[in-house]
């Protein structure tokens, strides 16, 4: 039920809109560029499809979202609540963010937010790169595919010759993506390690700078939706 505070307050109103559970994480995965229910569903794996459907219609009927062709587009409302967003995690990452436990690695959800995030401009345009990710203390591994046409996730050898691997310990990309690791002290701990052509290798710490709260609802969030293949 939604919670009426009965106060003419607009923090109140918001929290009245906003505050229930998963609304926020729903707004979150708009803003990212998702925008089939499908994709959206990924991003709160923990989220029944059917509470999926019911935050959907409620921000559909507070205007925050218009459903066209089988997809929802965030409005111009929804728009404005970025940089609340980005506020709210850059506040988060800063006093309240700790390391991750084993429960809250969840790779594919980790690689499914960051991989469209990549900052590819130092790879070659005119060709596929292929980057695995290998997790070693979990024994997951997912394919980086970086084509001209835009940047797509597999979570199976994709049959490419690879051009670089990125091997890993689970926690060590998620506190690097929030801001609690750096690339360079986990290379040198032996936590991250680069493996492949030097062409590409050597580009790789500037591919994987994510800013801790704002990566994932940054300008470029518009752009085509990440895509995902088994």
């Amino acid at each position: 039920m939604t919670t009426d505070y009965q106060q003419y307050c607009p923090i109140s109103k918001a929290v009245e809109l906003l505050g229930e559970r998963w609304t926020l994480l729903v707004v979150r995965e708009l803003l990212v560029g998702s925008r089939k229910f499908n994709d959206i569903a990924r991003g709160v794996p923990g989220m029944s499809r059917t509470m999926l459907t019911k935050r959907l219609r409620q921000l559909e009927a507070s205007g925050l979202v218009e459903r066209l062709d089988g997809q929802y587009l965030p409005t111009d409302a929804c728009e404005d609540l970025r940089p609340a967003l980005i506020g709210l995690g850059h506040w988060a990452a800063k006093w309240i963010l700790t390391d991750p436990t084993a429960e809250e690695c969840d790779m594919l959800l980790l690689m499914w937010w960051a991989h469209s995030r990549f900052d590819t401009s130092q790879l070659p345009s005119d060709r596929r790169t292929i980057i695995m990710f290998h997790f070693t203390d979990v024994a997951e591994r997912f394919w980086i595919v970086i084509e001209p046409s835009g940047t797509s996730i597999c979570l199976s050898d994709p049959g490419f010759d690879i051009d670089a691997v990125v091997s890993s310990q689970a926690p060590t990309l998620h506190k690097i993506w929030y801001g609690r690791e750096t690339i360079s002290n986990a290379v040198k701990s032996g936590t991250l390690q680069f493996e492949g052509k030097q062409a590409i290798t050597r580009h790789l710490p500037g591919v994987l700078s994510i800013d801790p709260a704002s990566g994932f609802l940054g300008p470029d969030a518009n752009g085509p939706a990440p895509r995902i293949y088994h």
